[in-house]
């Protein structure tokens, strides 16, 4: 599926979680930002590469929910980090 927008139900599917933990994550990671729009949730596809990355983080490397909402923001400011250099060498 290419779409710009995918529904809970889609994004459960693909996650492989009931739509109740995925409402659960939402509230507990800051880097989850799902776009709401008539009350409705609406997943982009970085937000399903995040949450496959949070289950994996919880579920197979067995991090709490603090120590995966750490290392997910770890990895977020490497990675502008990265972006930076690579902006600052093109110029």
């Amino acid at each position: 599926m290419n779409k710009i927008f995918y529904n809970i139900n889609e994004v459960c599917e693909q996650v492989g979680e009931k739509p109740y933990v995925l409402r659960f994550w939402e509230t507990k990671f800051d880097l989850l930002n799902v776009t709401r729009i008539n009350t409705r949730r609406h997943y982009r596809q970085k937000d399903i590469d995040l949450l496959v990355q949070i289950k994996d983080l919880l579920q197979n490397d067995k991090y709490t929910i603090e120590g995966a909402n750490q290392k997910l923001n770890n990895l977020n400011v490497l990675e502008l980090q990265e972006e930076n250099q690579t902006e600052e060498q093109n110029w």
